[in-house]
């Protein structure tokens, strides 16, 4: 073989080899397929719905609620306070004026000069919110409740001074005083202005 003939068997050797990809080079980009797209794929979304509006909340939903709250704790405890407190009995936690200065006119009357023991319960049978007013200045409520008053009061000497009045209609006003529900007026009623059972 001559000079020319290996150096032509050589040439076509590196085509070869060429050809197969013996190169160290990458491919033309347009001869590849990229596996993460250069154009961005656009995903089917779904269309917006309308976020439905909220139904307005009633503010005196709530209030009616703690109206309640507080009036079933102010029973209990007036009938606590009758029962087993004194003239001292912390009335000031769920009573304002001028119910507060009443039932402690009642209970210096009952207690401290007649020096009568109370006994008897009473209960809170159904109460309802009959008026509210909210707004920032000033809130009230009226509660008309059905309760029992079971109590009877016997002096130092023995005499009964107050006898149970029983089923008996209650018709009272509170106050929102800093965040929390106050009694201040009270009032008594026959059974038929608020029980209904």
């Amino acid at each position: 073989m001559n000079r020319y003939g290996a150096t032509l068997a050589a040439i076509g050797l590196l085509l070869t080899l060429g050809a197969c990809g013996g190169s160290d080079k990458p491919a033309a980009a347009s001869n590849r397929t990229p596996i993460i797209p250069s154009t961005p794929v656009t995903v089917p979304t779904e269309t917006p719905r309308a976020t439905p509006t909220p139904t307005p909340v009633d503010p005196t939903t709530a209030a009616r609620q703690q109206v309640l709250a507080a009036y079933a704790v102010f029973y209990t405890q007036v009938i606590n306070g009758l029962r087993d407190g004194g003239v001292t009995y912390p009335y000031e936690r769920f009573m304002i004026d001028p119910a507060l200065t009443a039932a402690k006119d009642n209970q210096t009357y009952y207690k401290g000069l007649r020096r009568a023991k109370i006994s008897g319960d009473g209960r809170l049978l159904e109460s309802k919110v009959s008026d509210i007013r909210v707004s920032s200045k000033s809130s009230t409520a009226t509660v008309v409740a059905c309760v029992t008053d079971n109590l009877t009061a016997v002096d130092k000497n023995g005499k009964v001074i107050a006898k149970p009045a029983g089923k008996i209609s209650r018709r009272d006003g509170l106050k929102l005083v800093k965040g929390r529900w106050m009694v201040y007026l009270t009032e008594t009623q026959d059974k038929s202005y608020g029980c209904t059972r």
